[in-house]
């Protein structure tokens, strides 16, 4: 047995900076005290934060909510992170156009939130993702990214797109290359024209003689063994297909490592072979996880091959990289393997019930359990849906499947849950065919030999940054020294300040504040002058996104088209059944002697718009944040994206063209629109289309009309430039919306409104107790159908879990 050791990989931590015990050799050149060295510093100095997002589900239509949950871990041990407290939620459409964007307060690790989806969505699929500024560092790849499926009533089914059938056939020898009369293992990947797995059979051939046959699994992937010669050459030909493959030309000489790594066995057995004996030559190995060294050593090959097993407990749950290295720590030979100790979070999932009737009470317990069945305490998220009325998902992502496979893995990951699915059989198999086909995104050994680290050029946020510019009014010029000052009401009252530079320029950060809640900004010169401006300049450093396609058009199937239908009847019940905010305003009347004044509807200069909308007296409006808010999601036609609104579809989107805006029949800016609260507000008005002839040219973008209870704006307008309560663009953390479930006691009278909700319940925050056990209780639509409730979470020392039940629902 040639020399090696192994240590385990868990490491203590004193002060900050990570220890890792390991053996090292007194060989001259050496190259393993270097890389383990490194991989302590990125440890140490860079540590990863990891994000993903559980949502109710993964397919609405427009005007729909998207509630989700956000986990922040950090570190190679899916800690929940302390590193930072902000979190952007983005959604994206197919040309890279920002539609909403969120910022999620996680002091702990844990946010949660919603995107209200505009009602001018047109079907399609989009892009959700999540960041943190830290997170920027490494690169968007490092992003939690989902496509979501939106499908919208005014949106015409396409046909799908008519393309000449591709095939992309890619070859991966095991450890990175074939070696003249050596027998390796060649990886293959089979793709069509949209990037997913194709199944193939094909046949090799040497020359013109064939010499072997493949088949790959359903995802496209599968091996073959090929010994190959000095002075030939090697093709593989797809049947029912006329293109001819080339495989890999191999090496005179070199080295090749082959692994194996059974399900059965508790040992990771790597074979050794090398061309030519040479006394005294040897390679060094090295073997690490998500930065943690795992296992090193020194490996004989003078006899040309070598064998060396390493116990599977010293590896993690997760991917690990093998790789081995010469005297100058080059690179020879690497391969990704996945070690699976099964000791992921046990969520079990059971009902008071097998069998409930429509709108019934559920009693749903959770309970957490370590692999050695002991209780856990986790933070876990509860999403309940109508199965019947959504496209299975079976394989698709989890916690469990971003934590410890995609978000290491270079590239789109086809249906994860499969590989960890235990009722496949094949999982184990198909898992590995995947190690071998992807690529390592993470640090590598080749830049821990550099011994150099990315640069760190974005904060770890523990609040919300805000860049900006302060400017004289009268010069237009940049104010330097001057004093810009921060007051936050809420959730506690809290100050900053700060002094510009020699531009002008400042930042203020780590504060906390929530969108639409008290606060000021404010700027003054070094001899407190106040005829100035603010510029703000928060969403500079928004990264890019870059392109992706969706592969098809939604809306062609039979199971899409039903649930617009189904979306439409449940826009339509709503509108008969809940208060209707077009409703007129009712001539004064007297109960039991008293007369309730009519209100007073201010100026009438420009007439009725295209959509006329009542606020006063509807409490689901008079309790919104921003006079835009009061828009978004409630006018078909008019998105409203951040602080900017387009009307007239999208040609005034690609315009980029900003509709008039009135109070009480007064033109004013945009920007002084945060200075009028909503409850001072009696009603708008929006004018699309042919109707916006009356405002003219001003009107070419539409317009929108805010009428104020007294009718008088002037003393609601904020024109003092050096002073901006509740500055427009000035993003804080967004205030979360409770998730309306609907109880049906046996007391009350029976709502004769029809239930036929899809998402029939969301919890995003439940916590275990000691025991790690947690209940909940909602109530059922009045469909009868199947339900689903999958539970996700995490536990406290970084186990990720996910588990789902299903229960009948028949009158």
């Amino acid at each position: 047995m040639p020399q090696f050791k192994v240590r385990k990989y868990f490491s203590i931590l004193f002060s900050g900076v990570l220890a890792v015990f390991l053996f090292s050799f007194t060989f001259i050149s050496d190259p393993l005290p270097r890389i383990i060295a490194s991989f302590q510093r990125y440890l140490a100095e860079l540590p990863e934060e990891k994000i993903y997002l559980h949502q109710d589900r993964e397919t609405y239509t427009s005007g729909e909510t998207i509630w989700f949950k956000a986990y922040l871990t950090q570190g190679p041990f899916h800690l929940p992170s302390t590193l930072s407290s902000t979190i952007y939620v983005e959604l994206i459409d197919a040309q890279n156009q920002l539609i909403q964007k969120e910022i999620i307060y996680s002091p702990d690790g844990f946010g949660s939130g919603q995107l209200p989806l505009p009602d001018s969505l047109q079907s399609g699929t989009y892009l959700l993702r999540a960041y943190t500024q830290w997170m920027k560092n490494f690169g968007e790849e490092y992003f939690f990214q989902r496509p979501i499926n939106v499908l919208s009533e005014f949106s015409s089914p396409r046909p799908h797109a008519q393309t000449v059938p591709e095939l992309d056939l890619q070859f991966f020898p095991e450890g990175g290359n074939l070696v003249q009369g050596i027998l390796s293992k060649v990886a293959f990947k089979a793709l069509d024209s949209n990037g997913l797995g194709k199944k193939v059979k094909g046949k090799i051939f040497e020359g013109t003689r064939e010499i072997g046959s493949f088949e790959s699994n359903d995802l496209g992937m599968g091996v073959f063994a090929l010994l190959p010669e000095k002075g030939k050459t090697y093709t593989v030909q797809i049947e029912g297909d006329d293109q001819t493959f080339p495989l890999p030309a191999p090496l005179e000489s070199g080295l090749i490592m082959a692994v194996t790594i059974s399900p059965k066995s508790d040992e990771v057995v790597i074979k050794f072979l090398t061309t030519g004996k040479s006394p005294g030559k040897s390679v060094f190995l090295v073997a690490q996880s998500r930065g943690l060294v795992c296992a090193t050593g020194q490996v004989d090959l003078s006899n040309q091959v070598a064998f060396v097993r390493i116990p599977k407990k010293e590896f993690p749950t997760g991917i690990a990289q093998l790789a081995a290295l010469d005297e100058n720590g080059v690179p020879l030979a690497e391969r990704l393997i996945f070690i699976d100790h099964q000791d992921h979070l046990q969520i079990k999932i059971t009902t008071d019930k097998a069998t409930y009737q429509p709108r019934e009470r559920v009693r749903l317990d959770i309970e957490a359990k370590t692999k050695e069945g002991k209780p856990a305490i986790a933070n876990l998220s509860l999403s309940v849906v109508d199965a019947e009325q959504l496209e299975k998902s079976e394989h698709g992502t989890s916690i469990l499947t971003h934590l410890l496979l995609t978000s290491d893995l270079k590239g789109h990951i086809e249906e994860p849950g499969y590989y960890f699915n235990t009722k496949n059989s094949d999982r184990e198999e198909a898992l590995d065919y995947l190690m071998l086909t992807q690529g390592w995104r993470k640090y590598t050994i080749k830049e821990a030999l550099t011994g150099t680290l990315p640069e760190a050029k974005f904060p770890k946020e523990q609040g919300i940054t805000i860049h900006g510019t302060l400017k004289n009014t009268k010069t237009g010029q940049a104010e330097a020294g001057g004093t810009i000052s921060f007051l936050s009401l809420y959730p506690v009252i809290s100050s900053e300040k700060t002094v510009t530079d020699t531009n002008g320029k400042f930042e203020l950060r780590d504060l906390i504040f929530f969108d639409s809640t008290g606060v000021i900004l404010e700027g003054k010169s070094k001899n407190n002058r106040t005829d100035l401006e603010i510029l703000l300049e928060n969403d500079a450093k928004r990264p890019s996104s870059a392109a992706w396609n969706p592969n098809r058009w939604l809306g062609n199937t039979a199971s899409e088209q039903k649930f617009i239908s189904e979306s439409t009847l449940r826009k339509n019940i709503n509108r008969a059944f809940d208060l209707d905010t077009t409703a007129l305003v009712l001539d004064g009347v007297e109960i039991r002697g008293r007369k309730i004044e009519e209100p007073n509807l201010g100026p009438r200069i420009y007439g009725s718009g295209t959509v006329n909308m009542q606020v006063a007296g509807n409490p689901a409006l008079e309790n919104l944040f921003h006079p835009l808010d009061l828009i978004k999601g409630r006018v078909a036609g008019v998105l409203v994206i951040g602080d900017d609104v387009f009307i007239q579809g999208i040609s005034s989107i690609n315009s980029s063209s900003a509709p008039l805006i009135l109070v009480d029949d007064i033109p004013i800016q945009p920007e002084f629109l945060h200075t009028i609260p909503v409850q001072e507000i009696e009603r708008y008005s929006v004018w699309k289309g042919a109707d916006t002839a009356i405002f003219g040219a001003r009107g070419a973008n539409g317009a929108i009309a805010f009428y104020t209870k007294k009718g008088n704006s002037s003393d609601k307008l904020n024109t003092q430039p050096s002073r901006k309560p509740n500055p427009v663009g000035l993003r804080g953390y967004q205030i979360e919306r409770e998730f309306y479930s609907p109880r049906y006691l046996p007391e009350d009278p029976p709502s004769p409104k029809p239930d036929r909700r899809v998402t029939l319940h969301w919890a995003p925050m439940i916590q275990t107790d000691s025991l790690g056990k947690a209940t909940v209780i909602f109530y059922n639509s009045d469909l009868e159908t199947t339900v689903k409730a999958e539970v996700e979470g995490i536990s406290q020392e970084g186990k990720a879990g996910s588990s789902q039940f299903l229960y009948q629902v028949k009158k």
